[in-house]
Parts: C-alpha cells; structure tokens; sequence
C-alpha cells in the first residue's frame, strides 16, 4: 500500500468512526444529516489524498468506488468517476445518502409525490467542491453530471444491498423497482481496484 493510499484509509476510517458516532447519538433527522454532510466534507478537504488517477473513470459514463463500509453493509462511502454524462431517473433511496462534491458539478434535482404518485421537482441544487446534499430515506432526487466529475456518496446501506429502492419511468408514466447497484470497483484498502 502507498503511503498515500496508507493516509487516506487512516483518513476515511476516521471519520466513518465519527459519523457512526453521530448517528448512535440520536434519531435521524435533518440535523444529524448535516453533520454527517460537514464531517464527510471536512474529509474531502484532504484534496491531496483523492487525486484523479487513483479513482479513473470508465470511457463514457461513470465508475463507482467503494472506499469504506462496514461488514454489515452500513456506512459505505463510494467515490464516483464520470468521465463525461451521466443522468438518474427520480428515485429514493431507502436509506439516508449524503453526496458531496470535489471535481466538476453534479446537479442535483429534488422532488415531492404529486396526489397522483408523479414526482414534481421542488428545488435544485449544484453540488461541486465543498458542498453537498443529504437526504432521508424517502426523499426523492435525480442526478445530472454534464462535462465529467468527480464527487463521493455516502449511505447507510451500501448500494448493493438496496433491493427496495423504486424510480420513476418516464416513458410509462409510473414508479418501478430500481435493481441493486452491483457495478461496484472495489477500492478499500487491502483490495484490488476492478479495470
């Protein structure tokens, strides 16, 4: 391991310890979420530790890196590498997420259920170096990348293990079940990145 990959594990653990910490300490609200959005940007501050190169990404589209989760599935923190476009339908989570950026501008677009189950956009927000977003379980968004970035997405259940997660079908007009992201680079330390 690197002396830089070496630092940036010591980094990351440290503060995964800090917002498990903030999360045992009362029930999930708003609040709680912007304490985790201020600690996982205060990593990320650590410009040095998260250059580029480390995390490529793909031609087109974009690659995920998971660089932390617990053995349980909870607190995992992926880094996300587009290369040049990426789009989201709306979707929830079923978890809290919390988004952060670093390189390039992910807009992000938020939503409520119509009386109709239709999703009408509420707000829109810009994430780029030192901001992000958080969300509760139920909170609906999508996510547009134009130009490449690179940002990083915590939840409190990694994505591979969402199984109940729905998006909404623009062309049918309705809500359907959203696959369990699998298309994941490892990237924590003692493993191999996936080409």
């Amino acid at each position: 391991m690197s002396d830089r990959a070496a630092q940036r594990a010591e980094a990351v653990a440290s503060a995964m310890e800090d917002i498990r910490r903030i999360e045992a300490a009362g029930p999930l609200d708003r609040d709680v979420l912007a304490r985790f959005r201020a600690r996982l940007l205060e990593l990320l501050a650590q410009r040095a530790l998260f250059p580029a190169e480390d995390f490529p990404p793909p031609e087109r589209g974009a690659a995920l890196y998971r660089i932390a989760e617990d053995p349980d599935g909870r607190f995992a923190l992926y880094v996300n590498a587009c290369a040049d476009r990426t789009d989201s339908p709306v979707h929830n989570h079923t978890t809290w997420a919390v988004v952060c950026g670093f390189e390039g501008q992910e807009l992000n677009r938020f939503y409520r259920r119509r009386d109709d189950g239709t999703p009408q956009e509420t707000h829109r927000e810009v994430v780029e170096a030192g901001t992000g977003v958080a969300m509760l379980p139920d909170d609906l968004h999508s996510i547009h990348i134009t130009g490449g970035g690179l940002n990083f997405h915590m939840y409190g259940l990694a994505l591979d293990r969402l199984d109940e997660r729905v998006y909404f079908s623009e062309r049918e007009q309705r809500w359907k079940p959203m696959a369990a992201m699998s298309a994941i680079r490892e990237a924590r330390p003692g493993t191999t990145v996936a080409p």
